[in-house]
């Protein structure tokens, strides 16, 4: 495929953006050609061991390929696999959630595994550039990683390549992001519905980087495909649900979220347990029975309760959830009506809008924060004083602020993809909930 047959249409162009992290890789370790780079039609750009940096940047920007870029070059004193087992250790130290889901008898521990893996050239070199670019986000793959391989062991006891393979595409579930322009990756950045499109695509296009790539292959590139999709067909970036969602990309999702509510919450366990209880469906059963099986085992019990935040300050956040699904009552009714009269494609976006709002609607009455009377609301959270309840109020709030805000960001990147004015429905939609309508 990358020689004599490759054409002008076929060939793999080099983005610029992944070559800029490249270049900027070169400026602290030495990065090279491993082979002759060769354009399309058989011009010899650099010679094996030239130096990638960027007095050739424009050189290969300027030519499309006959192997992908990221295949032809070598980054010396690259991430070694030896590293992982440090790097996980700590981690474990950090987060002992992480480190009780991983526990496990008959195996070798997560950070031993991850230490022992072999990585091609090409991966390791993707890995380092990744690593370079993205500082502290190497723990998050990691972690990912050790969790990807903590499932698998569970869900698919005695198939150790299955494993390997998972805890690799846990270590390369990111990379995509290298290709996507880097004002959009900026923590706090504000993003519209454009740019959320463009992150978005980093599954799509770390797939497409990874299905050829010697090292990794299509196993590991369909995973990493799946990452940020969900069972229930409310993921990114294709919304594929039920038996589309193979188990390898399904255990890869558990794993990416599970490693950020680890990362973000400070009673991470009790906020895995409330989202899986209030949006039931995003995971299969075996999935969201082994991570809690893992957790409980092991989990030592003062990690699952901390100081709670005063439960004063949830009173006007709980009236700002109601407010919405009240406006999304009103709603109901506009919405069925576009349901029935939509084409196709936004009968489908608005189909899921509608489900993920009921499961929410569902979710928030199932806590008994609904009611009406603000004055009856603000004495029960006054009067509530057991501390492992405060907690789990203060995660039941904090996760359906953060549904809602995930509704709308999901809405407007399927909306994105739609004709003009079927796009302009859903903008109505999401206005009406927020009141702006």
């Amino acid at each position: 495929m990358h020689n004599a047959r490759v054409t002008a249409d076929t060939a793999p162009e080099v983005n610029p953006h992944y070559l800029d992290h490249v270049i900027q890789t070169s400026q602290s370790r030495p990065v090279e050609a491993s082979e002759d780079i060769v354009s399309h039609n058989g011009i010899k750009l650099l010679a094996k061991g030239a130096q990638i940096n960027a007095k050739v940047r424009d050189r290969l920007l300027m030519h499309k390929l006959q192997k992908p870029l990221e295949d032809c070059i070598q980054v010396t004193h690259g991430v070694m696999p030896e590293s992982f087992g440090p790097l996980g250790e700590a981690l474990f130290e950090q987060h002992p959630l992480l480190k009780a889901i991983c526990a496990h008898d008959l195996y070798p521990s997560a950070p031993a595994t991850l230490a022992a893996l072999k990585l091609s050239a090409p991966v390791q070199s993707l890995l380092t550039v990744y690593a370079e670019h993205q500082g502290d986000r190497l723990k998050h793959t990691a972690g990912v990683a050790m969790l990807a391989l903590a499932l698998a062991r569970r869900l698919l006891p005695g198939e150790t390549e299955q494993h390997r393979m998972l805890a690799l595409a846990g270590l390369l579930h990111d990379v995509g992001e290298l290709y996507i322009d880097p004002q959009y990756m900026r923590p706090g950045t504000p993003l519209g519905p454009p740019e959320w499109r463009h992150v978005a695509s980093h599954p799509v296009v770390g797939e497409r980087v990874l299905r050829g790539m010697p090292g990794a292959g299509k196993e590991i590139a369909n995973a990493v495909l799946h990452h940020h999709e969900r069972l229930d067909g409310f993921g990114y970036p294709r919304g594929v649900q039920d038996a589309a969602l193979p188990l390898a990309g399904q255990i890869l999702a558990a794993a990416e979220w599970l490693m950020a509510v680890i990362e973000t919450s400070m009673t991470p366990l009790t906020r895995a347990s409330v989202a899986t209880k209030l949006i039931p469906g995003e995971f299969s059963r075996e999935l969201t029975e082994a991570i809690s099986a893992a957790a409980q085992a092991s989990l030592p019990p003062s990690v699952a309760v901390a100081d709670p935040m005063p439960l004063e300050s949830a009173i006007p956040r709980v009236v700002g959830i109601a407010a919405t699904l009240g406006r999304f009552r009103d709603a109901r009714p506009w919405i069925e009506e576009r349901i029935a009269n939509a084409r196709p494609a936004l009968r489908a976006v608005l189909a899921a809008g509608l489900q993920r709002l009921l499961r929410i609607q569902t979710a928030f009455s199932s806590t008994g924060l609904d009611a009406h009377d603000p004055d009856a609301l603000v004495a029960v959270l006054t009067e509530q004083r057991d501390a492992t309840l405060q907690v789990e109020l203060m995660t039941v709030v904090g996760e359906l602020e953060w549904r809602l805000r995930e509704l709308e960001r999901e809405s407007l990147l399927r909306a994105g993809l739609l004709p003009p004015e079927e796009s302009a429905v859903m903008r109505e939609l999401i206005g009406r909930l927020k009141g702006e309508r």
